[in-house]
């Protein structure tokens, strides 16, 4: 008897005209990326491993802002004659934004350091289930490409 009333209190609770509104069109997110420096791991200060890479870094809610999560980036690549292809147009890179509602999942195929790259938002948990849509990466400092600041513009639809 108890079940059977839990039931009809979640199935109340469950009634389209409870149920919180869903916007409408796209919602962009804005956040921006400082990186955190991460030891070289082949000789000289190259990378070693194959074609693979490896970054993270702080979300900031602002250029010059506070910490409100962070993220992580793998790639992978083709290992060539001259070394790893990565960051090649030919490799896929997947990216991770771990923010206090939820997770983001993104994807997109590797390119030149520094540039402006379009990727592809996979879904998410928490506050993000369901999510799809693209992003813009852009390198928006000086310093040298994976090292410096990065903004992340979000287009986000359910």
């Amino acid at each position: 008897m108890a079940s059977a009333w839990g039931l009809g209190a979640v199935a109340k609770r469950a009634t389209a005209e409870e149920a919180p509104a869903v916007p409408v069109g796209p919602t962009t997110l804005t956040l921006h990326g400082r990186h955190r420096p991460t030891p070289p791991r082949g000789p000289l200060g190259g990378r070693s491993g194959g074609g693979s890479i490896a970054s993270y870094g702080d979300l900031l809610d602002g250029p010059d802002g506070s910490p409100v999560g962070e993220f992580y980036a793998n790639g992978l690549g083709l290992e060539t004659a001259f070394g790893p292809s990565v960051p090649a147009v030919s490799c896929v890179e997947f990216q991770t934004f771990q923010l206090p509602d939820g997770v983001l999942f993104g994807v997109g195929a590797g390119g030149g350091a520094g540039a402006q790259r379009t990727w592809a938002v996979l879904g998410g948990t928490g506050r993000f289930a369901g999510a799809r849509g693209s992003y813009v990466e852009r390198e928006v400092s000086v310093a040298p490409a994976g090292r410096g600041a990065v903004e992340f513009i979000l287009t986000l639809t359910a």
